[in-house]
């Protein structure tokens, strides 16, 4: 399977085909732990450096293989997306609103957090709307 980081979208759906797949090398490839970490430490008003970062990073990482470990992969297989335009929030991080409407009916909607470095987009984290 192909992943492709070229665009905000692309991501998105890169790391909902990694999950669909059960192909977790390629969702933690299609992850920014450090800009989550970053968020994460901020939202909780906690003095960090960068040392406390990298390390809340890892955490993060292990936190959701774990996850993973114990409530299986999330399944995206035949959803049909649609996707707000994309915010900026500073010079790496945007976010975005994805809209899942699943075969049964279910909709779901989510901001999708995004960091672009290099040209290459990554999903930081996402939150039910």
């Amino acid at each position: 399977m192909n992943y492709n980081y070229d665009t905000p979208e692309q991501a998105i759906i890169s790391l909902e085909n990694a999950y669909s797949k059960m192909d977790i090398a390629n969702v933690i490839a299609s992850k920014d732990f450090i800009a989550e970490a970053r968020i994460t430490l901020q939202r909780a008003d906690f003095e960090f450096n960068e040392a406390t970062i990298a390390e809340t990073a890892k955490l993060l990482e292990l936190s959701l293989i774990e996850n993973i470990q114990n409530n299986g992969f999330p399944d995206f297989t035949n959803v049909n997306r649609q996707f707000s335009e994309i915010s900026e929030i500073d010079n790496e991080l945007y976010f975005l609103e994805e809209t899942l409407e699943y075969e049964n009916g279910e909709t779901y909607s989510n901001i999708v957090f995004l960091t672009v470095k290099d040209k290459k987009w990554k999903v930081v984290l996402t939150e039910e709307k």
